[in-house]
Formats: C-alpha cells, structure tokens, sequence
C-alpha cells in the first residue's frame, strides 16, 4: 500500500510541476503524470520482488531439506521395528518445532515489508496458518484462517480437517469442500477428494463418499482414489484408507501413523 502511495503522490507532483511551470499543458501533464506512477509501481516492484525471491528461495530450500529428513526418519519407522512409538514421535515432533522456528527466523525481514507489498499480510498469514497447524496451535490457526489465502487444496484441506475437529455439519464440510473443487486445477486436487471422502464415510454416509471419489475420477489420477472408490463399490469399508498419501495425509492430523513396536526379547532365558 505504501508504494501505491509514494508513487501516486510522485506522479501528481509531477503533473502539478509540468503544468505550473508550463513545460506542457495540463492534458501532457496528466499523461507525464500517469506514465510516472506506472514506471514507479514496475521499480518498485521489481525491486521488492528480488529481495523476496531470495528470502523465498531460501526457505523453500530450508523446508525441503527438513521435510525430506523428515520423511526419511518416517519411512524408516515404518519399514523397520522401533522400540518406543511414544520416544519416536516425540523426536519427529522435536525435529519439526526445529524446522519451524528456523523457518519463521528466515521468514521475519518479511514482515518490515507488511505496508510496502499487497496482500503480503495474507501471505504471510498463509504460511504462519500451516507452521500453527503443524504445532497445533488450535486457537492460532482459528486465527488465522479467516486471513489465510487457502487458493491451494493442501490449504483446504487444513481447513477441512480443523472443521472435523469442531465437528461441524456436514453441510459446512460440503460447502467448503465444492468452493475449492471447483478451482481447483487438474491433478491438484487428490488429497481434498480423498480427505472428503474419508469424512463421509466416518459420518456413515458411504453413497455421498462414492459419489466424490467418482468425480475425483475426471480431475485426478491417483492410485488411492482408485483403490478406495473400489472398496467402497464392493463394500469393504474396513479396508478404506488415505494411508497411500504419506505425509501429506498424516499432517491433518485425521489418523495417526502406524510405528512398528519393538517386541522385547526376554533375554534372561538363554541363561537358565
């Protein structure tokens, strides 16, 4: 908003000192005038973008480098026994508390930057909504929402998910459901269908769940759509799961993961 400011009392400067010192009459004036406010808002724009761009590219990087260790440690739980599910979970949420505070410290020359840049405070808010549902922060999330650019269906799913925890009706589920399908591009929108789905079916209503998954048919290609609309068309409701999703599924925080327990051998036997 600042930039628009600056520049638009730049460019009737310029105008009133044209026309008052008669370098041009008032109709050049007002054209010197706009030109200038549009040659002000591309430099300031361009320059506000490059200082963006770097911090951007460095947090993307931050966050790819966490994520992947992440799920490498999580992969690894899977396949292989552990001897404390409650130890391992709480060190992977050990490790994204680290992750999150040092993105956050990344992300904070943004914030001078708050008045300068349009809809950079729903930006931002954007981006604090998923570190706040990552450390389930309820009360900030609930915040944040109402702010938040939820443009990409991951985001809606957030939404999604926090709504199942308030057990809202399933009209609102509906309703926040179909705003952001019908935006949402080809093959983007997977785990929005899958997460609705998985909804309906814990609300008994296993027609509306199939119903979805056909539509998720003509937007998406994915083999967990496929398998569950299956399931669902042969009623084996006990063998319906987003497990197939990863990470990205587990982050609604809808199911927990599954950690292999380490059996504890009684060693004392082999002594006797």
């Amino acid at each position: 908003m600042i930039t628009v400011l600056i520049n638009a009392l730049l460019a009737l400067g310029v105008g009133v000192f044209l026309t008052l010192t008669g370098v041009s009459p008032w109709y050049w004036s007002i054209f010197w005038g706009v030109l200038t406010l549009i040659f002000g808002q591309v430099v300031l724009g361009w320059i506000l973008r490059w200082r963006m761009s770097s911090i951007s590219s460095k947090v993307q990087t931050i966050m790819a480098r966490g994520q992947a260790r992440m799920q490498a440690k999580m992969q690894r739980w899977r396949t292989h026994q552990v001897g404390d599910p409650k130890a391992a979970e709480a060190e992977l949420a050990h490790d994204r508390d680290v992750l999150i505070a040092e993105v956050q410290s990344e992300l904070q020359p943004l914030e001078r930057y708050r008045w300068w840049i349009p809809l950079l405070g729903r930006q931002l808010a954007t981006m604090e909504l998923q570190f706040a549902w990552q450390r389930k922060d309820w009360n900030r999330v609930d915040a944040l929402l109402s702010r938040a650019l939820l443009l990409d269906p991951r985001l809606v799913c957030i939404k999604l998910a926090r709504q199942w925890q308030q057990n809202v009706p399933t009209e609102m589920l509906y309703a926040t459901f179909r705003k952001a399908s019908r935006r949402a591009r080809y093959g983007t929108s997977a785990l929005l269908y899958a997460t609705f789905a998985w909804m309906l079916v814990k609300r008994g209503d296993v027609d509306g769940a199939f119903k979805v998954l056909i539509e998720a048919n003509d937007k998406n290609e994915h083999p967990v759509l496929k398998t569950n609309r299956e399931i669902l068309a042969n009623n084996r409701l006990a063998h319906f799961s987003n497990a197939g999703f990863g990470d990205e599924w587990y982050a609604l925080w809808l199911e927990n993961p599954k950690i292999k327990a380490q059996r504890q051998r009684n060693i004392t036997r082999y002594f006797r």
